[in-house]
């Protein structure tokens, strides 16, 4: 299983806070569909980073985000 966690960055590209987001998919192809698909939805720029593997986003007020698909084991699942 696969979920998407958005990340917020601060103005150096640090992670300042992650947020785990629902449903979990059961193929990875999907989820990073589902994560190209939410960072194209802040109305600013979007793109792949190919170094992290994750789509990357700006919202239009200039934050930044990242959506990373996570696999998680059924152990996370129940928790």
């Amino acid at each position: 299983m696969f979920q998407i966690t958005r990340c917020v960055l601060d103005e150096s590209g640090q992670v300042v806070a992650r947020r785990p987001s629902q449903p979990l998919f059961e193929l990875w192809e999907d989820a990073m569909a589902m994560a190209e698909f939410d960072s194209s939805r802040l109305w600013g720029d979007y793109g792949f980073d190919e170094e992290r593997g994750c789509w990357w986003a700006t919202d239009s007020r200039g934050a930044m985000y990242r959506f990373v698909v996570e696999a998680v084991g059924s152990a996370d699942i129940a928790a």
